[in-house]
């Protein structure tokens, strides 16, 4: 049992406990009171009955109000002189006389001269123990015309009763006492041991040891505990995504170094060479051709980090033309090296909304891959359209066959071959850009090896607006 479960348990049992303790005290202090009040009420309804009553039609209706309200009614007819004392006797006996008639036996019961006095005026309320049958009478005292009413109604000694009642509900009260702590103690479980779970999960995110926690309660904390889980699987894929980003920026910088290093070592080296007199004439220009692959990677480099930055002017564009027009940039490499290329293009609607720039860098290195890397002069070109989509299909021979190891083609500064065109060698990164355009785009992309042949293909997912033309 948590600390909190019990802390629960303790003030909701002391509750109960103080609640009970109240309840009996106003249950001695106040029912008698109200029970006498209400008595009191009936007798005044009964006195207002009489008062509007005809005196001939009231003596045939007595009876029926008596059964009514469960009372006694009796009357005995004044005289002149009803207050002197010999009245007051006469008018005593004449009563208990008439109580007895109606079955009531009176040990204690006498009208005094002040009540005479002032029955003229209001009605008077009297109670009169009758000692051992433990129970008392409840009288009042009205005039009407020359006659003088009593009704009665009788009133149980309630201290006992109460008392009784008292002692019972003090027994109802532990027992609820208990009842309710138990109730509590699995109600709180309910609650408690849910958050108790959040809490350990909560403590586990902050650790970084994300995972989720089941919870069924059908209420706001199942809700709560749904949003932590979907928080921890999002926290655990982005904190997965930043760990392999830092690995691939540790690579990258190795790459790189690695890259920039050669071409240094060549200029420091050829640079000495020309200060101790070793210049044949051809040291400048490989100084400047170094300097020129540096500039090149470095500039690369930056398009590469600041695309993400870059502001792209959507527009339509037309991947029919811009296929052309790339393929013409390079026609006379590939004169030069008898490569023979294959076009297959739909002659249909296969305009996109992009970046021009952007897709003819994608163009441009797909097409200079193609020429740089073949191996058997045949380049084959696919660009058709399929429904909502189009696609771009780029294949030409290659002396490679671990298609296992093809996916490391998108890395920076990899290369599956040395390149057969010196006038086509690159900074390594052409695909690294691609792979960042395409995704940015959100266009699918894929690359295959078999049967000595890679294939690259672009998958261009069209707007509703391409789709419709």
């Amino acid at each position: 049992m948590t600390k909190l479960n019990k802390k629960l348990s303790i003030s909701i049992s002391i509750v109960v406990v103080v609640v009970y303790i109240i309840s009996i005290a106003i249950n001695s202090m106040f029912i008698h009171r109200y029970y006498l009040h209400e008595k009191r009420n009936v007798l005044n309804n009964i006195e207002n009955e009489i008062k509007h009553k005809d005196m001939n039609k009231l003596k045939s209706n007595i009876e029926l109000i008596e059964e009514k309200s469960n009372t006694a009614i009796v009357y005995v007819t004044l005289d002149k002189n009803y207050k002197d004392k010999n009245s007051i006797d006469k008018i005593n006996e004449d009563l208990l006389d008439a109580f007895w008639n109606k079955g009531l036996s009176l040990n204690k019961f006498w009208i005094e001269g002040s009540v005479l006095n002032d029955i003229d005026n209001k009605s008077i309320n009297k109670i009169y123990n009758q000692g051992k049958t433990k129970y008392s009478l409840l009288v009042k005292f009205m005039k009407k015309d020359n006659y003088l009413f009593a009704i009665s109604i009788p009133i149980e000694h309630s201290e006992e009763t109460i008392g009784i009642v008292n002692r019972f509900n003090i027994i109802m009260g532990i027992f609820s006492v208990i009842i309710i702590t138990i109730l509590t103690f699995i109600l709180s479980n309910r609650i408690i041991r849910p958050m108790e779970k959040l809490k350990l999960l909560s403590k586990d995110i902050s650790e970084l040891k994300f995972r989720t926690e089941a919870i069924k309660t059908n209420d706001e904390i199942e809700e709560l505990a749904y949003s932590i889980n979907i928080m921890s699987v999002k926290l655990e894929k982005a904190h997965n995504e930043l760990n392999k980003r830092n690995e691939n920026l540790k690579s990258f910088i190795s790459d790189a170094s690695h890259e920039m290093k050669t071409p240094i070592a060549l200029i420091k080296a050829y640079a000495i060479g020309m200060k101790d007199g070793l210049d044949d004439g051809t040291y400048t220009d490989t100084i400047i051709e170094q300097a020129e692959n540096m500039s090149n990677t470095i500039n690369t480099l930056l398009y590469w980090a600041k695309y993400e930055k870059k502001e792209v002017s959507l527009c339509e564009v037309d991947l029919k033309e811009r296929l052309l027009k790339n393929l013409k940039n390079y026609e006379l490499l590939i004169s030069k090296d008898n490569i023979s290329v294959k076009c297959d293009i739909e002659d249909k609607n296969l305009i996109i909304n992009s970046d021009k720039d952007s897709i003819d860098m994608v163009l441009n290195n797909l097409i200079s891959n193609s020429i740089k890397y073949t191996s058997d002069n045949e380049i084959e070109i696919n660009l058709f359209r399929d429904k909502d989509k189009i696609i771009l299909s780029i294949k030409n021979g290659i002396d490679y066959d671990r298609e296992d190891d093809i996916d490391n083609i998108w890395k920076p500064f990899y290369v599956l071959e040395k390149s057969r065109s010196k006038e086509l060698s690159g900074t390594g990164l052409g695909l690294t850009i691609v792979k960042t355009i395409l995704e940015e785009n959100n266009f699918r992309y894929k690359v295959e090896i078999y049967d000595g042949k890679i294939e690259f293909y672009i998958i261009f997912i069209l707007s509703h607006k391409n789709t419709t033309k």
